[in-house]
């Protein structure tokens, strides 16, 4: 594993103390460094030069920004002028999507977004602690292996990976939760604080949609300050659509791109014409079905490995082709409607725990979430009686009952079991695993629909995060607004059973985005699935399906039974979650091959095949 090797940004934050720099040079050559005031380095990685801002007015204290971030290098300087240590920083919050870097006083702090999207790890090297945000990038200092019960997590059926999603997959190598920041100390040892808290989910809606609309529009206000050239996802989505139309005020063109269905029942396209109609300096890329290769089309390509696997690995194909064709429209940054779901509509519904304080209103969303989502009673039930638990025992009592499922079942109780070709050792490695985290884990937020709205949006900030590199790769910076750590704190302060409503789709962003999108627009309330056209993708591509069973990386490690994986990924016999089950377990499969390192003279087909 080599950084130099990495593909996009990367940064290794190395702390302000005497012995840090000789463990650094552990990495070998780095295209850039910046130093501390000190004159010690401090970060060490690759970046282009118009996405680190820095605020440096002499002294002891330096700024830094890598991303969209709405405070100009002024600003910055400003504020470090006036930062006395690292907890002054606590109410930094401009608009944009980026990580913080500070050197105060001898001292370090580094934070990423509440989304994922922009991660924080974390690292005891010589005795010292090191920060990056790339895991892979401290595990060159440790020489650290792959974590295999890490890895054996990434296979569950279930919402339980949400909940250690941002573990990293190196021995040794800690992630920094999303909702805290890493301060190192001029002792060269690091603390993890927290830093934010969820809101209480209180206001009235068309109150929250204002802050909403605030934020929305200031996060792609932020990408256009940047001066870069920007084209947007116009998918015909109700969350790509708005974004279209913010970036465009004032008649500014935009370049945007547009698949054209492939599905039946597909009604994405007549939206995003409809949007098309009122959006006059439109410059429209059209891809049609047979311009996109299908799902899992690259499975045997092997590409520049990242420091966890993609979770989606059948959609690689169809984000580089995207990327390839916004890049030949010139794009610089690309914006994309990823993470709408999760921070507009949020977890739970909010119903559950309306059932204690308004049970009359909260049985008539039931009865509608059971009339259109087709919610069964003994679903409901089973959920409201496990929110009586608190967060630890309930992931207690779900790790003792994991084993390897059959697929068959797709009832609920399905979601938190194993693939049928999980060994017993990986159901053993996952049940101590879930066991350990039990006794450490914490509920985020003031209830459960908190909890599993962030864990949610987390999700949704590992999907776009897995993105950056396929677009980076063509010189583009891929960028999600409703990511942005002001936006998901908007969404989050709406009264949850408000913002996801059985009757309404996406109340709260429509309600936001009046008098910018026509109400024409706004009116849409159904949503693409893409399911037949990922089985299409699946039937298409079976041999290379079966061909990644061979010599398979993670059967080497005794974790899969290989045989089992491709009678199921052959046999056509497709299930609910078949589709999601071969998905993730090919994903780490996948990664683990391009985690090796290159034979002299093979092709990247023949290394990974």
């Amino acid at each position: 594993m080599n950084p130099a090797e990495f593909t996009g940004e990367w940064i290794v934050v190395v702390p302000d103390h005497p012995r840090a720099a000789t463990v650094a040079e552990r990495l070998g050559p780095v295209p850039r460094r910046l130093d501390h005031p000190s004159g010690r380095p401090w970060l060490l990685g690759s970046w282009e030069s118009a996405d680190l801002r820095v605020g440096a007015p002499g002294g002891k204290v330096s700024i830094a920004v890598l991303g969209f971030c709405s405070a100009s290098t002024g600003r910055l300087a400003e504020i470090a002028a006036r930062t006395g240590d690292t907890t002054g920083l606590d109410s930094f919050s401009p608009a944009g999507s980026f990580h913080l870097f500070a050197s105060v006083h001898g001292a370090t702090r580094v934070q990423g977004g509440l989304s994922g999207l922009r991660r924080v790890f974390r690292v005891s090297a010589g005795g010292i602690t090191f920060a990056a945000t790339r895991a892979d990038a401290l595990a060159v200092l440790i020489g650290a292996e792959v974590d295999e019960r890490q890895l054996a997590l990434r296979f569950l059926l279930s919402e339980i990976p949400l909940h250690t999603m941002n573990s990293s997959l190196w021995q040794g190598v800690h992630a920094v939760e999303e909702d805290s920041c890493l301060i190192i100390g001029q002792d060269g040892q690091g603390r993890v604080r927290r830093r934010w808290e969820p809101p209480v989910d209180d206001q009235p809606l068309t109150q929250a949609a204002g802050a909403l609309r605030t934020a929305l529009a200031g996060a792609v206000q932020t990408r256009l300050a940047s001066g870069l050239r920007v084209t947007a996802d116009l998918s015909g989505g109700l969350d790509s659509t708005p974004l279209c139309f913010l970036a465009s005020r004032g008649g500014r063109p935009l370049t945007t791109i547009t698949k054209l269905g492939a599905d039946v029942g597909d009604d994405d396209p007549l939206w995003a014409d409809l949007a098309a109609e009122h959006l006059p300096h439109l410059d429209r890329v059209l891809l049609s079905f047979s311009e996109l290769p299908s799902h899992y089309s690259d499975l045997l390509d092997r590409l520049p490995a990242a420091d966890e696997p993609f979770p989606c690995v059948e959609d690689r194909p169809m984000y580089r082709a995207i990327a390839a064709r916004a890049a030949s429209a010139g794009s610089q940054v690309h914006l994309t409607g990823d993470g709408g779901d999760e921070t507009l509509r949020g977890g739970g519904a909010g119903v559950f725990e309306l059932l204690r304080t308004r049970p009359m209103t909260a049985l008539r969303h039931l009865r509608a979430y059971r009339a259109f989502e087709h919610w069964r009673w003994r679903d409901i039930g089973s959920y409201a009686w496990e929110r009586r638990y608190s967060y630890p025992r309930w992931l207690a009592k779900r790790a003792r009952t994991i084993v390897a499922s059959s697929l068959e079942d797709e009832g609920a109780a399905n979601l938190v079991q194993l693939p049928p070709w999980a060994t017993p050792r990986a159901v053993e490695l996952v049940r101590d695993l879930l066991s350990e985290e039990a006794e450490r884990a914490r509920r985020h937020g003031h209830n459960w629909t908190a909890h599993h709205t962030i864990w949610g949006i987390r999700l949704a900030g590992t999907i776009a995060r897995a993105t950056v590199p396929l677009y980076a790769a063509h010189g583009i910076r891929v960028t999600s607004p409703y990511l942005d750590d002001a936006v998901i704190e908007a969404c989050m302060a709406a009264r949850a059973h408000e913002r996801h409503s059985p009757w309404r789709y996406k109340p709260l962003l429509v309600e936001a985005m009046r008098g910018i999108v026509p109400d024409r627009c706004l009116a849409r309330t159904t949503k693409a699935d893409g399911a037949n056209v990922e089985h299409a993708g699946m039937r298409t591509n079976l041999s290379r399906l079966a061909a990644l069973c061979d010599e398979s990386r993670l059967g080497h490690r005794e974790l899969i039974d290989p045989a089992v994986l491709r009678e199921v990924c052959t046999s056509l016999n497709v299930r609910l979650f078949t589709p999601y089950a071969i998905s993730i377990t090919l994903s780490c499969e996948r990664w683990l091959r391009d985690l090796e390192p290159i034979a002299a003279g093979a092709s990247p087909r023949e290394v990974s095949s």
